[in-house]
């Protein structure tokens, strides 16, 4: 592969594809699929991993396990920010190792919605709200109707949920086409991400271990995925079945609702509230920092052009 080849891929290759250059470590992050942990990992393995940064940042993160996606804590690389011949390198040497991971497409859009839509957690999604609302069964949340009306609003408004990386399908994420993966892992079935693990400590010599940072409501798909909410899904995932096999899952064609409780659904609300202020007070900082930003440059500017306007005034022989 020569450096046009490596600029051609570019577009293709996600932007969020991350190297580790002392392993000698290509990976491809897929959200939903176990990359908080990964992430930590191929960092710490890595030893690029900096969580005295931690304290300074301006994102909206509900708990220092999500801080691992922002590069000043992580350290990591992106590819796509490297030259096209040292691309072209990663991309074909036997050197490096290229890694991914998968994870049932039902199970992924489950947890995204969860996460996503139902918890209220900070992303692209602020129309999805409206798109996808509770179901509500005497002031309570009905799960299961609740996540069949995100599989129809999914299907229905597709851009408008695309544009969260949580809902891309993963064919679009894990590109075959364009890297020659030496390991790709179903995170989902025993062993997988341990066998990433397991990479990682072999080229660093150290102990990393998978440790399990992202929390679900702990509400069994089943319980709430009927076969109706399971074929809109498979269908609107239908390339990610159709690139990487995976089997398509029968559930039952009704169930009985998963309500929450008066007390869970309270909760679910002030859990939702504190998202929401984070998330403006993160706004709020980013809003200033930018704004003390531009002034900044601002001032730069105005101070050139006051010492060019000078240099241009003044008689030879006279400096200032």
């Amino acid at each position: 592969m020569n450096s046009s080849s490596a600029n051609r891929l570019l577009g293709v290759i996600p932007r969020s594809t991350l190297v580790a250059p002392r392993m000698k470590v290509l990976y491809t992050p897929t959200t939903k699929v176990a990359c908080t942990t990964i992430k930590w990992m191929l960092a710490e393995a890595e030893g690029s991993l900096n969580m005295s940064a931690i304290p300074r940042l301006l994102a909206a993160n509900m708990n220092v396990s999500q801080t691992i996606h922002n590069r000043h804590v992580s350290g990591l690389q992106k590819l796509s920010e490297l030259s096209p011949a040292t691309i072209a390198d990663i991309l074909q040497s036997s050197e490096w190792v290229r890694i991914a991971a998968l994870r049932d497409p039902i199970s992924r859009s489950y947890s995204a919605w969860e996460n996503r839509i139902f918890m209220r957690t900070p992303g692209r999604t602020d129309g999805g709200f409206d798109l996808a609302p509770d179901v509500l069964v005497d002031g309570r949340i009905d799960m299961t109707a609740s996540f069949a009306v995100f599989a129809q609003a999914l299907t229905e408004h597709r851009d408008a949920f695309m544009r969260d990386h949580h809902f891309v399908p993963q064919s679009q994420v894990v590109r075959k086409d364009a890297i020659a993966y030496d390991l790709i892992v179903r995170i989902d079935q025993p062993g997988g991400v341990d066998s990433i693990a397991a990479v990682f400590r072999e080229r660093s010599g150290t102990d990393v271990t998978p440790r399990r940072h992202n929390e679900s409501m702990g509400v069994p798909l089943d319980r709430v995925c009927t076969r109706h909410t399971a074929n809109l899904l498979m269908d609107t995932y239908r390339s990610d079945y159709d690139t990487f096999g995976f089997e398509r899952r029968e559930f039952a064609a009704t169930l009985e609702p998963y309500v929450l409780s008066e007390a869970e659904t309270q909760l679910v609300t002030l859990v939702r509230q504190s998202v929401e202020r984070v998330t403006s007070v993160s706004r709020a900082a980013q809003s200033r920092m930018s704004a003390r930003y531009g002034l900044r440059q601002i001032r730069k500017v105005a101070l050139r052009r006051l010492s060019f306007g000078r240099m241009y005034n003044t008689p030879r022989g006279m400096h200032w």
